[in-house]
């Protein structure tokens, strides 16, 4: 077989913000996704550059840089365009998105048809206009157009967690959808933190927040809780953490709020301008992560701080009841529920507690590079069918 009878997976990934999940997502775990398929000749990965300042920090924007997204994203397509001009895209190739909103694939599809070169196409969707939680929400008037016209060029879709799936075909997304939690590469996470040993390590009584400050976050709420918390228990911390250089938030009065709590309660602490390596050291202190999203379609926190031993306490809304046990659930927007399941779980003297999901995140990861190497068109959903998951990826003879 010559490297032109190889499927070339184009792979556009996020841009690399060191504040946030996208640099190890789109420059080291997803590479290392699809490296055993590249060794076996099965594929060719193509990271698609974009162009982008390493230093880049977050301006106007919740997830990424209101700006920054779309110069990066359409700065990604321009030089796909160029591979495109080249010759270098060939029928059968696959484009991979690591997120479906990529401001300027349009330019692609209208360049592709002209070409007559028909090519596969897949995209990690992370929310979009379906939530009304979700920041796109407000958007929806003239986003839910858009979204739908790319879903009728998409081979298949990635979702974290089934009630999204579920929302997206009550929108009438067409498309085959895969429910793959979020992409964690397991082995990568624990790598940063080396020496780390569930069994042995101390915990700390901290209970640790790591969400974003936003409105889907639902950060006033996990202030009032953690304020009566530290009253109940002096003998607790509550770390709130970034790996931003500051503290920042679309939710007007909630950075000064919050600051206003670290003055008068010396054990909420405010932790910003965090490595990798210091917040996951953190994580594996931290007792417990607790979590007051009103948006989450499974968390990249759950399954950070689960991968480093943290006990978890998150609502009972959306995605969380399906993978999260019901004794560490508690009523949303209920301050006493709260306070109460926290309470009950903060006298475990368990250290390294395990959950799964972090193993089901790497699995939906590799099953991600398995359906895009494999054409497979039959949904799957790691929460439902890890078992059949696993046999898949054992019989394909490719391994980490």
């Amino acid at each position: 077989m010559t490297n032109k009878d190889i499927r070339t997976v184009w792979y556009f990934g996020l841009e690399p913000l060191k504040a946030r999940y996208t640099y190890q997502l789109s420059k080291e775990w997803m590479p290392a996704t699809f490296a055993p398929y590249e060794k076996a000749e099965k594929l060719k990965f193509i990271d698609v550059p974009g162009e982008f300042d390493l230093d880049q920090q977050i301006k106007v924007g919740a997830v990424l840089d209101a700006v920054g997204r779309g110069k990066f994203a359409m700065s990604q397509c321009s030089n796909f365009l160029d591979m495109l001009n080249l010759d270098l895209v060939k029928d059968d190739d696959v484009l991979f998105l690591q997120d479906y909103w990529h401001p300027g694939i349009e330019s692609i599809l209208y360049a592709l048809d002209l070409y007559g070169i028909r090519v596969k196409i897949y995209a990690m969707l992370h929310a979009q206009s379906v939530d009304e939680y979700d920041f796109t929400w407000p958007m929806r008037n003239w986003m839910r157009g858009f979204e739908l016209g790319l879903d009728k060029r998409m081979t298949g879709i990635f979702v974290g967690s089934t009630i999204h799936r579920d929302q997206l075909r009550a929108a009438g997304f067409e498309a085959p959808i895969h429910v793959v939690s979020l992409p964690l590469h397991k082995q990568l996470t624990e790598a940063k933190l080396p020496g780390y040993q569930k069994n042995e390590w101390t915990k700390k009584p901290v209970v640790v927040y790591s969400s974003r400050l936003d409105k889907e976050k639902n950060p006033f709420f996990m202030m009032q809780v953690a304020e009566e918390f530290l009253n109940q228990n002096e003998n607790w911390e509550w770390h709130v953490t970034t790996s931003g250089k500051s503290f920042k938030s679309m939710l007007p009065g909630v950075i000064e709020a919050m600051n206003e709590l670290a003055d008068r309660q010396p054990r909420f602490k405010l932790l910003s301008n965090l490595t990798k390596e210091e917040y996951y050291t953190e994580l594996a202190d931290a007792k417990i992560q607790f979590n007051s999203s009103l948006q989450d379609y499974v968390s990249w926190t759950v399954l950070e701080s689960t991968t480093f031993g943290c006990d978890v306490i998150f609502p009972d809304f959306r995605s969380f009841p399906e993978f999260v046990p019901a004794d560490k659930l508690y009523k949303p927007f209920n301050l006493q529920s709260a306070l109460y399941v926290l309470n009950q779980n903060r006298t475990s003297n368990r250290t390294g507690i395990y959950y799964n999901y972090p193993d089901l995140a790497d699995l939906g990861r590799r099953m991600e590079a398995y359906i895009i190497a494999n054409d497979v068109t039959q949904e799957i959903n790691v929460w439902h069918e890890s078992a059949y998951c696993t046999h898949l990826l054992n019989t394909q003879g490719i391994h980490e």
